[in-house]
């Protein structure tokens, strides 16, 4: 334990949230004992590192958890520059004893979040990111509290790890209709089909998500293969920044291998292909559409190889769903495939139902959080029914409020000098232009999957979407905007 006295609070933000008070700054308050954010003080959820300094992560839903007996917890985070976006910042939730407590929009390195819990007493804390591993990598630098000491929550009986696309990050989600377009603000990772499967089982959960990825093909408008976004190449990596992939640093968290002794899952649940179908579907004639398929087919058998060399002793199961199955018969084609190839039979397919327009739309017809909640029931039936893991009755997944995120604090106001000033400026410009360039054909992104004849009029715009499009993910294209330019946009990194 490094215990200290944290310095007293300055420059704070303070807002109210339910019944909790929440303490943003760019430094801690209170006499409190800080911890650093081990496997020895903490459960990590996703997949995260220590660099020595802080707990790197990045994935959706990724975090922590542990037990302690206070009055009063306090997060120190940093981030780099994409984590950090003003207009599309990472954040962070933070559950008291299985609740959610509030929402948190990171802003500064260093920003410190101290919640009162109220009398001192035993608490379960969890904070996780809730925003997707494309925009941006996170620094859990410590963890501070009242108390003596901070404790690991027991791991649970079975473990899952998700593998999927923009479905599984949760894009979208929080979006009140179709027409809107991508934003961090509007995707939550904890309101997903997975977050929710993996509470009805009562299993610890990974999850390896990017928006516009496939196995094949990412995402394509134009029917062009986008050899950029694929989930293999990253499978074996801790993420993936595209502020990192397009600014070129070499030790951005997509160059960081995952120890996959860290977390050995029970099953493995794969939901790719969306993104891979509007590949196949726009091949010239029947024949080339029938290649393409294949193509998808091959891809995802070399993959299945590649998650059964890490995980040697994992059930897989392979989804599709629940944007549109057309690359469902390729799907049932992969498992028999590679189970005749191999002899390996633990590996079975499972078609999700498509949503039903009735639950509305999430930006660019993602699913909502009913149509997740509908996902989740029927995947823990179907885990319940095939591995016979035990549902808990009295978990409830339905659709909730989403909260208001608690502001981040502003930078210093340190005057920069001109340089940077005129690197943000260009950058937030840029980033804004990318955006609205994009937003006429992004209701594309679903043309693959979704049977809107909305989104399948949108299709033959030919433009890259910015949610699950042309490899740049949710967040690629204001970064590529940026780095097109040649701007050099001045900040804080962390690269252990």
């Amino acid at each position: 334990m490094r215990s200290k006295i944290i310095a007293p609070l300055c420059a704070a933000v303070v807002a109210l949230s339910g019944t909790s008070l929440y303490v943003i700054t760019g430094s801690a308050d209170a006499n409190l004992n800080a911890f650093e954010p081990t496997a020895d003080n903490v459960k990590i959820l996703g997949r995260a590192y220590y660099t020595g300094e802080s707990l790197r992560f990045a994935q959706t839903a990724a975090g922590v958890e542990f037990e302690t007996n206070a009055s009063t917890v306090s997060f120190t985070l940093s981030g780099e520059s994409g984590a950090l976006s003003r207009p599309e910042p990472a954040r962070m939730e933070i559950y008291i004893d299985g609740k959610l407590d509030s929402l948190h929009d990171l802003g500064i390195n260093g920003q410190v979040i101290t919640v009162d819990l109220g009398e001192k007493a035993d608490h379960i804390v969890r904070i996780i990111k809730t925003t997707e591993s494309e925009n941006g990598t996170v620094f859990l630098d410590e963890i501070a509290v009242d108390s003596d000491s901070i404790a690991p929550t027991p791991a649970k009986e079975r473990k899952i790890e998700f593998i999927g696309d923009s479905i599984t990050c949760g894009y979208g989600l929080g979006a009140d209709k179709a027409s809107e377009h991508f934003t961090t603000k509007t995707e939550y990772g904890s309101r997903t089909y997975a977050y929710k499967a993996a509470q009805l089982l009562d299993a610890d959960y990974s999850m390896v998500c990017f928006s516009g990825f496939g196995l094949v093909s990412g995402y394509t408008a134009n029917g062009v293969k986008n050899e950029i976004s694929l989930l293999p190449t990253y499978y074996e990596k801790c993420g993936l920044a595209w502020e990192d992939y397009y600014g070129g640093n070499t030790a951005g968290i997509d160059s960081v291998d995952w120890d996959f002794s860290q977390y050995v899952p029970d099953l493995i649940v794969i939901n790719l292909g969306t993104n891979d179908n509007s590949y196949v579907s726009r091949g010239a004639d029947a024949d080339e559409k029938a290649a393409r398929a294949q193509e998808y087919v091959d891809a995802y058998v070399a993959f299945l190889k590649q998650v059964r060399e890490n995980n040697p002793d994992s059930e897989i199961l392979c989804t599709l769903g629940t944007m549109g199955q057309e690359l469902w018969a390729e799907v049932e084609k992969t498992v028999e495939t590679y189970t005749a190839e191999t002899g390996d039979t633990k590996v079975k397919a499972m078609e999700f139902d498509n949503q039903d327009p009735n639950d509305g739309y999430g930006a660019d017809y993602h699913p909502t959080e009913v149509t997740h909640a509908k996902a989740a029931h029927q995947l823990a039936d179907y885990i319940s029914a095939e591995y016979g893991w035990t549902i808990d009755e009295t978990v409830d997944v339905s659709a909730t409020p989403i909260p208001e995120a608690v502001p981040a604090p502003r930078p210093s106001t340190s005057k920069p000098d001109s340089s940077s000033q005129a690197a943000e400026s260009s950058s937030a410009e840029d980033s804004s232009s990318a955006a609205d360039s994009s937003s006429a054909s992004s209701a594309a992104a679903s043309s693959a999957a979704s049977t809107s004849s909305k989104a399948s009029s949108s299709a033959s715009a030919g433009t890259s979407n910015p949610d699950t499009g042309f490899g740049l993910g949710a967040a690629g294209i204001a970064a590529a905007a940026v780095t097109a330019a040649g701007i050099v946009v001045s900040r804080k990194r962390k690269d252990k």
